[in-house]
């Protein structure tokens, strides 16, 4: 008979994670020390004593807290300091490697990361400490520090880079060692047995041009607006409307928006300086404070910033590769984006684009799907959510028993059967009792337009055509239950069935969508489907691109990365 594994709650092991802390806290507490050393010669001997001591007091063989430092990558360093230590040092200085560190964590902002999440600014305090010019005296405690907080930022660096921060389906912060790439550890000890580690980051980070473009674009945006600083615009209880316009044009003048050498009066000037800012946000360029221009300008640069890191952490959850050719819809963006590996140019083609309607913020699209497409229902029925159904047809049908005929909709038992609506007892019914189902006929007119794509998720979503067309020339499409509509959904099922024409031709396709007649075509092959959200994204031909952040999903997890600040 086999054991059966336990499994235990994050929070359950958060718990005796804070117990053994405070277990090694009384019994095996780090002092703050100095060890002071006279002679240049002794100070290495000095140091590996204080690393072998430090090292000792290791809560269990993958962690140790170091002061105010939880040192989790120790199972990984831990073999490289005992067996050569000082590593990072020389006789008191430092050596060209820890110089090269230290740089990295300086500038991790142009990687999308934080530098104190590497102990960047205590490592800066500690090589302070190492020799006391007064005294002419070396500290060797300190130095031990800085090997050790130096080693555990070389590898936590390298995990952040190669799979992020965060549990991809949550905002919950995690440290998963098992998630990265099997040869992580390889990749950072060679650069570290060449001196080349830069070159080992570099190779541990994600490949894909998205992520390269976007990182590009976050150094040249860090290093343009450098001497620049903006506050957010609030405008929350506003009751001076001259002074909220001034500050909006301050706001406008330092990015650059305002531009006072156009023609007309400052607020001709104004309404210009906003459609200009509309733009960059890809909203609506209408020159007025509607709520998402209002939420963009609530931007200050640190958040722009920020917004741009996380778009980053989220390509680092990504896959090394994607398959031959996939669906890839982005909620900020309210698109859909078709790409097709070429063998010819090695590079993924985009080979559709269409503009997508997604959830309300209220009613969000699930954010992190990854599924295949199986199968294209041509005039489906539309069976209403059950939320839906309460909320919203419900009370409609109470004060007009027409509307399920003038909307096109039955009311069907739990087998199906049609029911006649007219000896139903409406006002019976609420949110507890509903002992129904409300569904729309097949037609132009149903909801779900001449078109289904259905694909597999926890969810309950999917794709389709709709009869609100109306929304696909707005900027605003977050306008759904949670379902994607798709405009160019013609386009995207012609796609589908191209490896698969002599079963089904294009003409025999179109004439489907032309006769109200159920019918469902399944996929010879399941086609992949992403669903994804991205606030910000480049590319090498139209540079940089920021969306607003609607659920707030960055907004959240930029407050885990940051801790609150």
């Amino acid at each position: 008979m086999t054991s059966q594994p336990v499994y235990f709650s994050k929070f359950f092991f958060s718990l005796i994670f804070v117990m053994l802390v405070a277990c090694n806290h009384d019994d095996e507490k780090v002092e703050q020390k100095t060890v002071k050393v006279r002679a240049p010669q002794d100070v290495n001997a000095s140091v590996k004593k204080e690393i072998e001591s430090l090292l000792s007091k290791r809560i269990n063989y993958t962690t140790l807290v170091l002061f105010e430092d939880t040192i989790k990558t120790l199972e990984f360093f831990k073999p490289i300091l005992e067996k050569e230590s000082p590593y990072f040092t020389d006789k008191g200085k430092t050596k060209p490697l820890a110089d090269t560190l230290i740089s990295i964590f300086k500038n991790a902002r142009f990687y999308g990361l934080i530098p104190d999440d590497y102990h960047y600014t205590k490592l800066i305090k500690l090589q302070k400490k190492f020799f006391n010019p007064k005294d002419s005296l070396f500290d060797a405690f300190a130095i031990a520090e800085s090997e050790v907080l130096l080693s555990d930022g070389l590898f936590k660096f390298g995990a952040h880079l190669n799979k992020g921060r965060f549990y991809p389906d949550s905002l919950l912060m995690e440290w998963n060692p098992k998630k990265l790439d099997s040869n992580w550890v390889d990749i950072l000890q060679k650069g570290l047995a060449t001196g080349n580690i830069r070159a080992a980051f570099d190779s541990l980070e994600p490949v894909h041009e998205g992520y390269k473009f976007l990182k590009l674009e976050l150094k040249k945006y860090i290093l343009q607006h450098e001497n620049m600083k903006w506050d957010s615009v609030s405008f929350i209880n506003v009751k001076d409307t001259a002074l909220m316009y001034s500050q909006v044009k301050q706001r406008l003048i330092i990015t650059g928006e305002y531009d006072s050498t156009v023609s007309g009066n400052d607020s001709v000037k104004l309404a210009k300086a906003i459609k200009k800012f509309q733009k960059t946000f890809n909203l609506e360029p209408d020159g007025k404070l509607g709520k998402y221009t209002k939420q963009a300008l609530g931007y200050d640069k640190e958040k722009v910033i920020r917004q741009m890191e996380m778009a980053l952490e989220r390509w680092r959850w990504e896959p090394r590769e994607f398959p031959k050719r996939y669906f890839w819809v982005n909620i900020p963006s309210a698109d859909l984006h078709v790409w097709e590996y070429w063998k010819k140019k090695k590079i993924d083609t985009l080979v559709l684009f269409s503009k997508v309607v997604v959830g309300k913020p209220e009613t969000p699209t699930p954010h992190s799907v990854k599924s295949k497409i199986n199968y294209m229902l041509v005039y489906p029925y539309w069976n209403v959510p059950y939320s839906i159904a309460w909320k919203e047809i419900l009370p409609a049908v109470q004060r007009d028993t027409s509307y399920l005929r003038r909307k096109g909709f039955e009311a069907v038992d739990s087998k199906g059967r049609v029911l006649d609506i007219s000896k139903l007892r409406w006002k019976k019914f609420n949110k507890e009792y509903l002992p129904l189902k409300f569904r729309q006929r097949i037609g132009g007119d149903n909801s779900l337009g001449i078109c289904k794509f259905n694909f597999h998720n926890k969810f309950g979503i999917y794709m389709h055509d709709t009869n609100s067309k109306r929304y696909f020339k707005t900027f605003y499409r977050y306008q759904s239950h949670g379902c994607i509509r798709l405009e160019k959904f013609v386009e995207a099922a012609r796609f589908l069935i191209r490896d698969d024409t002599l079963k089904l031709p294009y003409d025999t396709l179109m004439n489907y969508f032309a006769t109200p007649v159920q019918r469902q075509i399944d996929m010879k092959k399941p086609f992949q489907m992403y669903v994804k959200y991205y606030t910000v994204r480049a590319d090498d031909s139209t540079g940089l691109h920021m969306y607003i952040d609607i659920y707030r999903r960055d907004e959240k997890m930029s407050r885990m990365a940051y801790k609150g600040k």
